[in-house]
Protein backbone atom coordinates (compact mmCIF):
# COMPACT_ATOMS: atom_id res chain seq x y z
CA UNK A 1 0.00 0.00 0.00
CA UNK A 2 0.97 3.65 -0.34
CA UNK A 3 -0.18 6.08 2.36
CA UNK A 4 -0.28 9.86 2.25
CA UNK A 5 0.53 12.06 5.20
CA UNK A 6 -2.99 11.60 6.59
CA UNK A 7 -2.88 7.81 6.52
CA UNK A 8 -5.14 7.58 3.46
CA UNK A 9 -4.71 4.64 1.08
CA UNK A 10 -3.88 5.31 -2.56
CA UNK A 11 -6.25 3.57 -4.98
CA UNK A 12 -5.69 2.32 -8.53
CA UNK A 13 -6.69 5.69 -10.01
CA UNK A 14 -4.18 7.64 -7.94
CA UNK A 15 -6.75 9.03 -5.51
CA UNK A 16 -6.79 8.47 -1.73
CA UNK A 17 -9.38 6.78 0.48
CA UNK A 18 -9.80 6.50 4.21
CA UNK A 19 -9.15 2.92 5.42
CA UNK A 20 -12.61 2.85 7.03
CA UNK A 21 -14.24 2.76 3.58
CA UNK A 22 -11.97 -0.03 2.30
CA UNK A 23 -13.32 -3.55 2.66
CA UNK A 24 -11.60 -5.95 5.05
CA UNK A 25 -10.96 -8.40 2.22
CA UNK A 26 -9.19 -5.70 0.21
CA UNK A 27 -7.07 -4.73 3.20
CA UNK A 28 -6.08 -8.36 3.80
CA UNK A 29 -5.32 -8.82 0.11
CA UNK A 30 -3.11 -5.72 0.19
CA UNK A 31 -1.26 -7.05 3.25
CA UNK A 32 -0.61 -10.48 1.68
CA UNK A 33 0.62 -9.01 -1.60
CA UNK A 34 2.76 -6.30 0.02
CA UNK A 35 4.49 -8.76 2.35
CA UNK A 36 5.17 -11.33 -0.36
CA UNK A 37 6.49 -8.76 -2.84
CA UNK A 38 8.76 -7.31 -0.14
CA UNK A 39 10.20 -10.79 0.49
CA UNK A 40 10.51 -11.43 -3.25
CA UNK A 41 12.56 -8.25 -3.67
CA UNK A 42 14.83 -9.35 -0.82
CA UNK A 43 15.34 -12.71 -2.57
CA UNK A 44 16.08 -10.89 -5.83
CA UNK A 45 18.80 -8.84 -4.16
CA UNK A 46 20.22 -12.02 -2.58
CA UNK A 47 20.27 -13.80 -5.95
CA UNK A 48 22.01 -10.85 -7.60
CA UNK A 49 24.66 -10.88 -4.88
CA UNK A 50 25.05 -14.68 -5.15
CA UNK A 51 25.32 -14.64 -8.95
CA UNK A 52 27.96 -11.92 -8.78
CA UNK A 53 29.87 -13.91 -6.16
CA UNK A 54 29.60 -17.12 -8.20
CA UNK A 55 30.98 -15.56 -11.40
CA UNK A 56 33.76 -13.83 -9.48
CA UNK A 57 34.67 -17.07 -7.71
CA UNK A 58 34.92 -19.00 -10.98
CA UNK A 59 36.87 -16.19 -12.64
CA UNK A 60 39.30 -16.07 -9.71
CA UNK A 61 39.91 -19.82 -10.04
CA UNK A 62 40.58 -19.49 -13.78
CA UNK A 63 42.95 -16.60 -13.07
CA UNK A 64 44.77 -18.80 -10.54
CA UNK A 65 45.21 -21.47 -13.21
CA UNK A 66 46.61 -18.81 -15.54
CA UNK A 67 49.16 -17.82 -12.90
CA UNK A 68 50.26 -21.44 -12.55
CA UNK A 69 51.01 -21.47 -16.27
CA UNK A 70 52.49 -17.96 -16.31
CA UNK A 71 49.63 -16.61 -18.41
CA UNK A 72 48.12 -13.15 -18.19
CA UNK A 73 44.42 -12.48 -18.65
CA UNK A 74 43.81 -10.30 -21.66
CA UNK A 75 42.08 -6.99 -21.06
CA UNK A 76 38.28 -7.32 -20.99
CA UNK A 77 38.50 -11.11 -21.42
CA UNK A 78 35.91 -13.23 -19.64
CA UNK A 79 35.76 -16.88 -18.68
CA UNK A 80 34.32 -18.83 -21.59
CA UNK A 81 32.38 -22.09 -21.38
CA UNK A 82 33.83 -24.03 -18.47
CA UNK A 83 32.77 -26.70 -15.96
CA UNK A 84 34.24 -26.81 -12.46
CA UNK A 85 33.72 -29.98 -10.37
CA UNK A 86 34.10 -30.99 -6.76
CA UNK A 87 36.84 -33.54 -6.04
CA UNK A 88 34.39 -36.49 -6.00
CA UNK A 89 32.46 -35.18 -9.01
CA UNK A 90 29.11 -35.06 -7.20
CA UNK A 91 28.67 -31.31 -7.58
CA UNK A 92 29.63 -28.94 -10.35
CA UNK A 93 29.32 -25.39 -11.61
CA UNK A 94 28.86 -24.76 -15.32
CA UNK A 95 29.42 -21.48 -17.13
CA UNK A 96 28.16 -21.18 -20.68
CA UNK A 97 28.61 -18.23 -22.99
CA UNK A 98 26.02 -17.66 -25.70
CA UNK A 99 26.43 -15.30 -28.63
CA UNK A 100 23.72 -12.68 -29.02
CA UNK A 101 22.85 -12.74 -32.72
CA UNK A 102 20.95 -10.04 -34.58
CA UNK A 103 20.23 -9.39 -38.26
CA UNK A 104 20.62 -6.23 -40.27
CA UNK A 105 18.43 -4.97 -43.13
CA UNK A 106 19.74 -7.60 -45.54
CA UNK A 107 17.50 -10.14 -43.83
CA UNK A 108 14.56 -8.51 -45.62
CA UNK A 109 16.33 -9.17 -48.90
CA UNK A 110 16.71 -12.81 -47.90
CA UNK A 111 12.95 -13.05 -47.38
CA UNK A 112 12.37 -11.55 -50.83
CA UNK A 113 14.76 -14.11 -52.31
CA UNK A 114 12.77 -16.90 -50.64
CA UNK A 115 9.63 -15.45 -52.23
CA UNK A 116 11.35 -15.63 -55.62
CA UNK A 117 12.28 -19.25 -54.90
CA UNK A 118 8.67 -20.20 -54.18
CA UNK A 119 7.41 -18.32 -57.22
CA UNK A 120 9.80 -20.38 -59.30
CA UNK A 121 8.89 -23.64 -57.53
CA UNK A 122 5.12 -23.17 -57.36
CA UNK A 123 4.28 -26.65 -58.64
CA UNK A 124 6.83 -28.56 -56.57
CA UNK A 125 7.34 -26.38 -53.51
CA UNK A 126 7.29 -28.28 -50.23
CA UNK A 127 4.49 -26.81 -48.07
CA UNK A 128 6.43 -27.72 -44.94
CA UNK A 129 9.40 -25.62 -46.06
CA UNK A 130 7.08 -22.72 -46.92
CA UNK A 131 5.54 -22.91 -43.42
CA UNK A 132 8.96 -22.98 -41.76
CA UNK A 133 10.07 -19.90 -43.68
CA UNK A 134 6.86 -18.06 -42.86
CA UNK A 135 7.33 -18.82 -39.15
CA UNK A 136 11.03 -17.91 -39.24
CA UNK A 137 10.32 -14.44 -40.59
CA UNK A 138 7.39 -13.67 -38.29
CA UNK A 139 8.17 -10.62 -36.17
CA UNK A 140 7.40 -10.97 -32.46
CA UNK A 141 8.11 -8.09 -30.08
CA UNK A 142 9.95 -6.35 -32.90
CA UNK A 143 12.30 -9.29 -33.59
CA UNK A 144 12.47 -12.46 -35.63
CA UNK A 145 13.34 -15.79 -34.02
CA UNK A 146 17.10 -16.17 -34.57
CA UNK A 147 17.04 -19.95 -34.11
CA UNK A 148 14.28 -20.42 -36.68
CA UNK A 149 16.04 -18.24 -39.24
CA UNK A 150 19.37 -20.04 -38.80
CA UNK A 151 17.63 -23.43 -38.88
CA UNK A 152 16.84 -22.81 -42.56
CA UNK A 153 20.54 -23.28 -43.27
CA UNK A 154 20.25 -26.98 -42.37
CA UNK A 155 18.31 -27.79 -45.57
CA UNK A 156 20.45 -29.14 -48.41
CA UNK A 157 18.59 -27.31 -51.16
CA UNK A 158 20.73 -26.49 -54.19
CA UNK A 159 18.35 -24.17 -56.03
CA UNK A 160 20.25 -20.94 -56.93
CA UNK A 161 17.54 -18.72 -55.41
CA UNK A 162 17.71 -20.68 -52.17
CA UNK A 163 21.50 -20.46 -52.07
CA UNK A 164 21.33 -16.71 -52.67
CA UNK A 165 18.92 -16.42 -49.74
CA UNK A 166 21.37 -18.39 -47.56
CA UNK A 167 24.17 -16.02 -48.55
CA UNK A 168 22.01 -13.02 -47.64
CA UNK A 169 21.27 -14.57 -44.23
CA UNK A 170 25.02 -15.02 -43.67
CA UNK A 171 25.69 -11.41 -44.69
CA UNK A 172 22.84 -10.14 -42.48
CA UNK A 173 24.07 -11.97 -39.38
CA UNK A 174 25.75 -9.82 -36.75
CA UNK A 175 27.11 -10.69 -33.29
CA UNK A 176 25.70 -8.10 -30.90
CA UNK A 177 27.61 -9.42 -27.88
CA UNK A 178 27.60 -12.38 -25.54
CA UNK A 179 25.60 -13.45 -22.51
CA UNK A 180 26.95 -15.71 -19.79
CA UNK A 181 24.87 -18.31 -17.96
CA UNK A 182 25.84 -20.09 -14.77
CA UNK A 183 24.28 -23.36 -13.57
CA UNK A 184 24.79 -25.43 -10.46
CA UNK A 185 24.39 -29.21 -10.52
CA UNK A 186 24.55 -32.11 -8.08
CA UNK A 187 24.24 -35.88 -8.21
CA UNK A 188 21.21 -37.45 -6.54
CA UNK A 189 21.76 -38.15 -2.81
CA UNK A 190 25.43 -37.27 -3.19
CA UNK A 191 26.13 -40.60 -4.91
CA UNK A 192 29.06 -40.70 -7.32
CA UNK A 193 26.92 -42.52 -9.89
CA UNK A 194 23.73 -40.62 -9.07
CA UNK A 195 21.73 -38.78 -11.70
CA UNK A 196 23.02 -35.27 -12.31
CA UNK A 197 20.32 -32.68 -11.66
CA UNK A 198 20.27 -28.92 -11.99
CA UNK A 199 19.73 -26.92 -8.80
CA UNK A 200 16.77 -24.72 -9.69
CA UNK A 201 17.10 -21.04 -8.87
CA UNK A 202 14.22 -19.98 -11.12
CA UNK A 203 11.20 -19.81 -8.82
CA UNK A 204 8.78 -20.31 -11.72
CA UNK A 205 10.41 -23.63 -12.57
CA UNK A 206 10.38 -25.08 -9.07
CA UNK A 207 7.81 -27.83 -8.50
CA UNK A 208 6.24 -27.94 -5.05
CA UNK A 209 5.97 -31.24 -3.23
CA UNK A 210 2.48 -32.57 -2.54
Amino acid sequence: MFLNGSGMWRDKEGGFKHPDVIGVDKQLEDEVVTNLVTEAKEMERALIAFKTKAFEGCQSFIDLLRQNYNMDRLAKSETGAVTLKSFDGTTEVQIQVAKLITFDAKLRLAKEKFDEYFTEKTEHADPEIRTLITRAFEVRNGKVDVKLVLSLKSYAIKNPKWLEAMKLIDDATEIAGTKSYIRFKERANGNIDGELRTIILNIAAIELED
